[in-house]
């Protein structure tokens, strides 16, 4: 970088120079003289040559900055799409069709790409702690050689799981900058106006002052990472569409690390609605004591973020109830009114198990700062591509009787 510097210093110089030829005779109002013309010729050529070698410079210090490619093969389908992009970065590194996305590293140093995924869930997932600590390769059945073709398969047949809650609950997203941001909630009971007499001369009747307590939920950000290895074999010699296999897993499980955060702060925050009965089962009238508690029923107004959250056993359970004309079966597309919605974050029907959830989500609160950071690392090891993957995310309850639980006994 220092030669092209230098070689611009120089190229500047020149050019100053044939100005100043061209500004003089412009100031005498007069055209250059013959030995003038020269002059600015020969200076205009010197610049041109200059200019060459700064080109050339400026190549040779890029290609010190990255591996040199073998002749231009077109490894991936023809034309021009996002999907291609995608796959030259991350088989060879190329980061043309994908310059909108990169900023500076932390320390201005390595590029590293932002993304801010879409509003459909079911492409961005949660990140579990239960993962598979291995490197992707073609030797290794389970880590890379099965999706090394044997015939014309073309795809993987993925393994279907839950999306993300908190947009289908209608959970809030709470905005701001930084780790760290304090939502101000109501933190108090109820008051009443109190009952003030006409004055009176000796203006002794004041009306009753009050001040409203709050407090902050605060919502630190926590942050959560994935790193995928895939040897160079593992990228040249699968067949299937693994970029696409593997940015549909990640947001697999990138969902199911938001449910798992969002169910545990409702076990933690939420207001116990009901105790059953039972620790193997729900009782017939044992849910309307749910939706019937009085704390609950001033958030039930606006019934479009009014769920019920549960397993998919829990409410088969549940649907299986029978006894004296009711028959929660018959609302197949519901329950008592409310919808409900499957997550496997949520509890079994068990001992000390909070098995069934419900409430107005919208006062649950969650960030996510940023959605989505990936890095791609092919330099670190030697014949790895290395994917990185990090999230910061956080969810706070902003009022304890607007989502609540049923407890079974231990």
């Amino acid at each position: 970088m220092s030669n092209v510097i230098e070689l611009r210093r120089q190229r500047a110089a020149v050019l100053d120079a044939a100005d100043a030829i061209l500004q003089g005779a412009l100031g005498e109002e007069r055209a250059l003289t013959d030995d003038e013309t020269a002059q600015v010729t020969g200076l205009k050529g010197k610049a041109d040559k200059l200019a060459e070698q700064e080109t050339l410079a400026d190549e040779i210090s890029q290609m010190r900055g990255k591996t040199v490619a073998a002749t231009a093969v077109n490894r991936s389908q023809r034309g021009d799409s996002e999907a291609n992009a995608w796959r030259a970065y991350l088989r060879d590194g190329d980061r043309g069709g994908l310059r909108h996305l990169f900023q500076a590293g932390e320390g201005g140093d390595k590029p590293q790409i932002v993304l801010t995924l879409p509003g459909q869930r079911e492409t961005r997932m949660m990140i579990e702690q239960r993962v598979t600590d291995s490197t992707m390769n073609i030797t290794t059945a389970g880590d890379g050689l099965n999706v090394v073709p044997t015939g014309l398969v073309g795809q993987i047949a993925v393994r279907k799981n839950e999306k993300m809650l908190a947009e289908r609950l209608g959970c809030r997203r709470v905005p701001g900058v930084g780790t760290t941001v304090n939502y101000p909630y109501e933190n108090a009971d109820p008051d009443e106006f109190a009952t003030t007499s006409e004055q009176s001369d000796a203006h002794a009747n004041n009306y009753e002052r009050a001040a409203f307590t709050t407090a902050l939920r605060a919502f630190t950000l926590v942050k959560y990472t994935r790193k995928v290895e895939l040897t160079e074999e593992m990228l040249e010699d699968t067949g299937v569409d693994l970029t696409a296999y593997i940015a549909d897993k990640i947001g697999r499980e990138i969902a199911r690390t938001h449910n798992g955060l969002l169910v545990a702060n409702v076990g933690a925050l939420g207001t116990k609605l009901k105790d059953f009965a039972s620790n193997s089962a729900i009782a017939a009238g044992e849910l309307e004591a749910i939706i019937g508690n009085d704390a609950l029923g001033f958030y039930l107004e606006d019934a479009s973020d009014v769920h019920w959250l549960m397993r998919s056993t829990t409410h088969w359970a549940i649907n299986a109830v029978t006894g004296d004309a009711r028959f929660y079966s018959a609302q197949m597309q519901g329950l008592l009114g409310h919808d409900v919605v499957y997550s496997t974050k949520a509890a079994a029907i068990g001992a000390s198990a909070k098995s069934v959830m419900f409430g107005d989500w919208n006062y649950m609160g969650y960030r996510e700062a940023p959605e989505l950071r990936f890095i791609q690392d092919p330099y670190s090891v030697d014949g790895l591509v290395v994917l990185k993957y990090s999230f910061r995310a956080c969810y706070g309850l902003l009022q304890a009787g607007a989502i609540g639980y049923g407890l079974h006994p231990q």
